[in-house]
């Protein structure tokens, strides 16, 4: 049983089948919803993580891996991916957020519609922040990545990934604050 990163990366390295069964185990779900974000598209979601996970047996047969986490390291081969497809579309579109974020307890109807117009809110807000906010936001607080293992996934020090938060959650909050009650952004 693997229980560490370390030793994770250590059966990794020898492309042991139960070592890259654990990493697809332990990634595919995190990778998948990123993508998601990113793209939107179920059957291009699957496609690119699949590509994704390719990508990482390549990069472990020619000796690259994680230095600080292999999570950062992964979720930088997604980003990767993504990028090369949309190169590969020569267009970007606009990305739906799907409205089921996170898992909501039950509670009455009104607070309910609340909840969801905030989620709404958020989703809208969120893309309109730049691409590299964006990727900080859903990789820190969708993915509960660490700072030096989102500084590794987008080429960046921990510093820049900061700066980068920091901006992304004043943007949100400015953009929060300029919707309206009924639901529309106030002009």
């Amino acid at each position: 049983m693997i229980t560490t990163d370390e030793q994770l990366l250590a059966r990794a390295k020898q492309l042991d089948p139960d070592a890259m069964r654990a990493i697809h185990e332990r990634f595919y779900e995190p990778v998948a919803r990123y993508i998601q974000f990113k793209v939107g598209d179920y059957q291009t979601v699957e496609d690119l993580t699949g590509e994704v996970f390719v990508r990482v047996l390549e990069g472990l047969k020619k000796g690259q891996t994680w230095q600080e986490s292999p999570q950062g390291w992964i979720i930088g081969i997604a980003r990767h991916v993504v990028a090369k497809y949309y190169q590969k579309r020569e267009r970007m579109t606009e990305v739906k957020l799907s409205y089921h974020l996170a898992a909501y307890e039950e509670v009455g109807p009104f607070h309910q519609i609340m909840l969801d117009e905030r989620k709404r809110h958020l989703m809208q807000a969120i893309q309109q922040l730049t691409d590299e906010q964006r990727d900080v936001i859903l990789m820190r607080f969708i993915e509960g990545i660490n700072i030096q293992g989102v500084a590794t996934a987008i080429n960046k020090t921990p510093c820049a990934v900061k700066g980068l938060q920091y901006r992304a959650i004043r943007a949100l909050a400015e953009v929060m604050q300029g919707f309206g009650t009924e639901g529309t952004k106030n002009e």
